[in-house]
């Protein structure tokens, strides 16, 4: 990316510092998978170029247009964004009275900036398995991957030799205008 799509390459974080991994996992109610925990260490997501906001009980965050590498828009979160939105969509469900609504073992990883929408990490399978769901604003979370590693091989792919047919860029192809990656 760093030669090919700089502009999209500067909106990755530098990686994630061992005090990051420890807050993160102090924070989740839940074991830190694996596949998260590596991604992180290689870049803290996609928000090195975003804006914060602070706005009552937390932050907002706004995204720039070079934050957006994934196929759908979205925005790969952060050490401190993951646990923001954990921390809201457990007191949301709690406030609602839902506990389907939001589970303690979901760990948000992709989202758009602006909607409740996006893909989380179930944690809590007993088999060890870590599955995607995705989440939006007027659906309860359903199945979307089996892994996370599926999803990033499948961009990885279509980034590298523009093919591939993940479950994110199924149907989508990838080009790079004003050094940033864009999907159509």
């Amino acid at each position: 990316m760093e030669e090919n799509a700089p502009a999209s390459a500067q909106a990755l974080n530098p990686p994630a510092t061992d005090a990051d991994i420890r807050e993160l996992r102090d924070s989740l109610g839940c074991q830190l998978p694996e596949v998260l925990e590596v991604w992180l260490r290689c870049n803290n997501g996609s928000t090195a170029k975003d804006g914060r906001t602070a706005i009552p009980g937390g932050g907002r965050l706004t995204p720039h247009l070079d934050s957006k590498i994934f196929p759908g828009g979205e925005m790969f979160l952060d050490c401190r964004s993951i646990v923001e939105r954990y921390e809201n969509n457990l007191r949301v469900a709690e406030d609602i009275g839902d506990e389907d609504w939001w589970q303690p073992s979901w760990i948000p990883v992709l989202a758009e900036a602006d909607a409740h929408y996006g893909l989380i990490l179930d944690a809590g399978q007993r088999d060890g398995s870590v599955p995607v769901l995705a989440y939006r604003e007027t659906d309860y979370p359903k199945g979307y991957a089996s892994s996370l590693e599926e999803l990033l091989a499948g961009v990885a792919d279509m980034l590298e030799h523009g093919r591939g047919d993940g479950g994110l860029t199924r149907g989508r192809q990838v080009s790079v205008q004003d050094g940033r990656v864009v999907w159509n």
